[in-house]
């Protein structure tokens, strides 16, 4: 630990010394003679200063080369710093977090030409630690305790810890104090030495500090790695060159430049769309809209049972397959709730929809969506059930318990997170709206969390719900107190903005797709051909309960 500190104190003053104001990085030549000016290369401080440029003047070496200019390299006070002069032009490329990218692309149309490779991987994750000492050991019981995060602009250390907390129902608020100390060195060593109780960062960066006490308490989901960016205002030929020199790094043509970056395995073909997960947590988390949806781009609306992250996580590579498919992109649009979902699909801002049978057969009994695809589950085939759950200390013990009592549903459009319990409990001489006292929690996840933190005495989720809080919580204080019986699965459906020859397209695509790796990330087994009529059994279902 002694040497990580100073370490970061060397670094510090390198900082100091290597960082000078950026020359323009413009295409005209210098003083006669002298060639084009330098392009800059702009860098935030992810980590100490000295070893982000033994890391990356090698790489700044072999561009020079390559494309027959200098480069300066520059290592940014800030992120702010890094996006405002990519922006301007004033620096002609930049490493990029994807937060930063995000905001960088929709503030000034920066471009994107190589994702990073480090350790085999073009992704990455962050984490959450605390000290090896500490008594913490899940996220959710950070409440209270003092929090080290970075720059508000970092995925790493800022967006993705704030979005995992969110996860589990804590926002910063809840936490005794919040520091933002930028480099995530200094994260790591503010925690080690008792000035944080958790800290949020990369987990490349958390696996420097292991052996000096640190543990991690939580790793997120991998979003895409760092980025090269180029300004817009740097010509698209030399924009290319510079692509071209960066997907060349391998260790068969450089090992040399691979062996000199210290980490850096190579760069990875890059495309926008890999960031619209970001830009979705972005948006849920601080309510900026980076989102954007080329003229073209068929949407697909997304019922948010859970997080943004773990559905992109499902369905963007099932999305990736239709666009190779049907010769058209297609691209997840996540609502924000359930209301949200439904005036999406009311209002035609998709040409299709993935979402429970009940919110469907609501949609459809009024002409805005038509079934053409079933799921198939690993497990269950095409049928999955909701269940009700309390605290394990809970004095509740059988359904006749819970009259009187506060219960949490996901959502009073939900299938498996209240439809499913309602007809449940109505067939035991249980109304739910007069026998309980009932609140939405709009996810999945915010309904266990209120259950596990005895906020309310029972709620009612879909049964898989419960492997997503898995390790984040303690799974054990969880009861089921019934299940429901099965009822028919999500089916994928045509809104009226869809073109009929697409949606023929897209259903064989679906009932032809057998990409396991595919699949597996959609959790499901296979889709198969479907109409309107097959959901005819739960209609009669629900309106008989209706009329009763």
């Amino acid at each position: 630990m002694r040497r990580a500190v100073l370490f970061l104190t060397l670094g510090l003053f390198l900082s100091a010394v290597f960082s000078s104001p950026a020359e323009p990085s413009g295409t005209q030549n210098g003083p006669q003679g002298s060639g084009p000016q330098p392009l800059v290369f702009i860098i935030p401080p992810v980590e100490n200063v000295s070893a982000m440029y033994e890391q990356f003047l090698p790489l700044k070496e072999f561009i020079e080369k390559e494309i027959s200019r200098p480069i300066t390299l520059e290592i940014a006070r800030n992120y702010q710093e890094a996006i405002s002069d990519i922006g301007t032009g004033k620096a002609g490329l930049a490493f990029l977090d994807p937060s930063a990218y995000c905001e960088a692309r929709h503030l000034h149309k920066v471009v994107p030409l190589a994702k990073t490779v480090l350790g085999g991987s073009s992704k990455y994750r962050s984490v959450i630690v605390a000290r090896k000492d500490s008594p913490i050991d899940r996220i959710a019981e950070g409440k209270g305790m003092r929090l080290a995060l970075g720059n508000t602009s970092s995925s790493s250390s800022y967006l993705i810890p704030a979005v995992m907390f969110k996860e589990v129902g804590l926002v910063l608020d809840d936490f005794a104090s919040v520091g933002f100390l930028e480099n995530e060195d200094r994260i790591a060593l503010s925690v080690l030495t008792r000035k944080h109780d958790l800290g949020g960062m990369s987990e490349r960066i958390a696996l420097k500090y292991l052996d000096d006490g640190l543990k991690i308490i939580r790793t997120s989901e991998a979003i895409p790695q760092y980025s090269i960016c180029a300004s817009s205002k740097l010509p698209r030929d030399v924009r290319d060159k510079i692509r071209k020199a960066l997907l060349s790094v391998n260790s068969d043509r450089t090992p040399e430049l691979i062996a000199a970056m210290k980490g850096l395995d190579g760069f990875a073909p890059v495309e926008d769309r890999d960031f619209d997960v970001v830009r979705v947590m972005i948006r849920n988390l601080t309510g900026e809209n980076y989102l954007e949806y080329r003229k073209g781009v068929v949407k697909v609306a997304i019922l948010p049972l859970y997080s943004a992250i773990t559905l992109f996580e499902r369905f963007d590579p099932l999305m990736r397959y239709l666009t190779l498919r049907t010769g058209r992109e297609f691209k997840l649009v996540i609502p924000k709730d359930f209301e949200d979902f439904f005036r999406t699909v009311k209002e035609g801002k998709v040409e299709f929809s993935y979402s429970n049978p009940y919110i469907y057969i609501q949609l459809a009994d009024r002409k805005f969506l038509s079934a053409f695809a079933n799921t198939i589950l690993r497990d269950t085939g095409d049928i999955f059930r909701g269940i009700i759950i309390t605290h394990v200390g809970s004095a509740i013990k059988d359904l006749e318990d819970l009259r009187g009592k506060n219960v949490m549903v996901v959502s009073y459009r939900s299938a498996g997170g209240f439809l499913a319990q309602r007809l449940l409990l109505d067939e035991n001489g249980i109304d739910v709206y007069k026998d309980l006292k009932m609140s939405e929690g709009k996810r999945q996840e915010e309904v266990i969390l209120n259950v596990y933190r005895r906020n309310v005495d029972a709620g009612f989720v879909r049964e898989s719900a419960l492997n997503v809080l898995e390790g984040k919580i303690d799974l054990g204080k969880i009861r089921i107190l019934a299940a429901t019986p099965y009822i028919s699965n999500w089916p994928f459906a045509a809104t009226r903005s869809a073109e009929g020859e697409m949606t023929e397209l897209v259903q064989k695509s679906l009932v032809e797709l057998k990409d396991e790796s595919i699949l597996g990330a959609a959790h499901v087994k296979a889709f198969k051909p479907a109409a309107d009529r097959e959901f005819d059994s739960l209609r009669k279902s629900v309106h008989a309960h209706d009329h009763e």
